[in-house]
């Protein structure tokens, strides 16, 4: 996947209006029992996740569902429609202040259409424990380990390299487990890079996210064995711009799939750089 081509759909998506809304309209059901049967019509993702915080609030993983043609076309027809509105008050404005009138693509505006990230609660769980054991209905498609927050908005993304994988209608996809914490120390949760120092705290936390994938050996709760449940296959993405974030940083190296050589992502099963 390439980075460039990536960063317009995601920039150009429905992610500030998506993450930052109280409304939750992304499509995504955390289930806390498991279902009898899968939906046909609904993908699902199995995951297990540490539950560090960040002084009293528990520090979360945010997804994102890259759009389909349809969404994104929707997207910049409504934002179209809402910066013609606006022109005339931002042309007003900006004659005032003698600066120019903001472009289209400088214009921000409130979408109130379909979501394509979401916070995944992690006080929603299927199972307890040292990890937390989440089942999470969402449509199908294909989903990008974003980054991590608090309640909600976007502390933290993996824009320096992260990792997608696709999930299927009617089928659990177990993408394993994920890690989260501030990494301007040495952290007690396993997996986390911390040879970023205490560099990485100046006005906020920065926090770092790492993944181990999903196996034949990794256990699967009772409550959902005989559903159809196959390990996620995991693509490495390449640096895009996010500039809703609070801050940067990268998904963590998994060992034979993604790696960084010179700061930028590398595919480990082909040893190309993705950009």
């Amino acid at each position: 996947m390439r980075g460039i081509a990536l960063a317009v759909l995601l920039t150009a998506a429905l992610l500030p209006a998506g993450i930052a809304s109280a409304r939750d309209n992304a499509g995504v059901v955390a289930l806390e029992t498991a279902p009898a049967a899968l939906k046909p019509d609904a993908a699902y993702i199995l995951m297990r996740t540490s539950t560090a915080k960040s002084g009293m609030f528990a520090i979360q993983h945010v997804f994102l569902r890259v759009p389909s043609a349809q969404e994104l076309e929707a997207y910049r027809a409504a934002k179209k429609q809402a910066y013609d509105a606006a022109l005339p008050k931002l042309t007003e404005k900006a004659q005032a202040k003698g600066k120019p009138v903001p472009t289209l693509d400088e214009f921000e505006f409130d979408y109130a259409g379909k979501a394509n990230a979401f916070v995944v609660q992690n006080k929603r769980f299927l199972e307890d424990g040292e990890m937390r054991t989440l089942l999470l209905e969402v449509p199908p498609g294909k989903y990008i380990v974003y980054g991590s927050t608090l309640s909600q908005g976007l502390v933290s993304c993996n824009c320096l390299g992260t990792v997608s994988f696709e999930v299927r209608a009617g089928v659990i996809s177990d993408i394993g487990s994920l890690y989260v914490d501030k990494v301007h120390k040495p952290s007690p949760v396993p997996h986390l890079e911390d040879n970023l120092g205490e560099q990485m705290f100046q006005y906020s936390f920065i926090f770092g996210q790492a993944l181990v994938p999903a196996d034949s050996s990794t256990p699967v709760p009772a409550a959902l064995r005989g559903l159809a449940i196959t390990p996620a296959h995991f693509e490495v993405v390449g640096q895009y711009h996010e500039p809703g974030a609070s801050s940067i940083n990268r998904l963590a190296p998994i060992p034979g799939l993604l790696g960084y050589t010179h700061g930028r992502p590398v595919d480990l099963r082909t040893g190309q750089v993705v950009r």
